[in-house]
């Protein structure tokens, strides 16, 4: 006779092998990088900041199992989504795992405020993933001002989150804690920004996410906002999205886009260097070279509207 512990561990492993198939798809580990590079800042040890490369990871993975639900992304990280692989049922409830075992990380540390710093994550991101399909599945443009919002609050809230955690556990000084917020604010928009670019004309991407696939998930792309060109929510074959790219790009969108990424970049610069000159007793070097790796610059070999035209 199977014990009721043997019943209950078979079927939490059944509902964790569709969440681990996720994390088996590895990715580039943008958050476990910067994580890294704020504990050096902040001087927080190797045992911590690996816990919270962990929670971060976790709720990251859990939240991409989510988007690819709602945005019907069929591929993530060249292979197929969880949703395809194991069904919508299993996708939604198997994400809940990455939550649920990233805040039990956190409470095993028995501090209220870690707690409840990856508990204001959580509502960040669920907030601002709600405001992206309210965008996404509708029919009107948002303002620049709208989508930085959802940008700084469903992709921000774990660059955020990893500042607090490290804020919680050796709090630097206010001046310097608020610059480092808005660097984290600004990159969160910056990444967005690079992501939108990338998944309609960045060759690479594409073998990693499917052919251009904002072209059928609706008016959230910050190009969509540049071309005064709102998309309905829709499957749409190669040849229409290539129209579309060649428009794009006969219109100076592509052009347009990387001077909007430049001028963030350059904001984030702007935030590091004041964080630099608040923190001369730090070791803010790491930070300066994750934001150094991530800048995107394309070659042209990677640029498919050149490709085309």
């Amino acid at each position: 006779m199977v014990s009721e512990d043997a019943r209950y561990a078979l079927a939490k492993k059944r509902w964790v092998d569709p969440f681990d198939y996720q994390e088996r798809q590895g990715g580039k580990k943008i958050r476990t990088e910067l994580t890294h590079a704020m504990a050096s800042l902040f001087g927080i040890g190797e045992r911590q900041a690996n816990l919270l490369c962990e929670v971060v990871e976790k709720f990251n993975a859990a939240s991409l199992i989510h988007d690819d639900i709602v945005d019907q992304s069929e591929v993530r990280r060249g292979a197929p989504s969880v949703w395809m692989a194991f069904g919508v049922g299993a996708a939604l409830n198997c994400g809940m795992h990455g939550y649920v075992h990233g805040l039990q990380l956190l409470a095993k540390l028995e501090r209220v405020d870690l707690l409840e710093v990856g508990l204001k994550s959580l509502e960040a991101l669920h907030m601002g993933q709600y405001l992206d399909t309210q965008v996404s599945e509708g029919s009107a443009l948002p303002t620049m001002e709208e989508y930085r919002f959802i940008a700084e609050t469903n992709t921000g809230c774990f660059f955020v989150l990893i500042l607090d955690f490290c804020q919680l556990l050796k709090p630097l000084s206010e001046r310097l804690y608020v610059e480092l917020k808005a660097l984290m604010l600004e990159l969160a928009v910056y990444y967005r920004y690079v992501n939108d670019y990338c998944d309609i004309n960045h060759i690479p991407h594409f073998e990693k996410k499917g052919f251009a696939p904002d072209l059928d998930e609706g008016p959230k792309s910050f190009l969509m906002i540049l071309a005064d060109c709102p998309l309905i929510k829709k499957k749409r074959s190669d040849e229409q999205k290539q129209k579309i790219i060649v428009d794009f790009g006969r219109a100076g969108i592509f052009s347009q886009a990387k001077k909007v990424m430049d001028a963030s970049y350059e904001k984030i610069l702007q935030h590091l260097n004041l964080a630099r000159d608040l923190s001369t007793d730090r070791n803010i070097t790491p930070l300066s070279a994750f934001l150094c790796n991530i800048r995107f610059e394309q070659q042209i070999k990677d640029n498919y509207y050149e490709g085309l035209v």
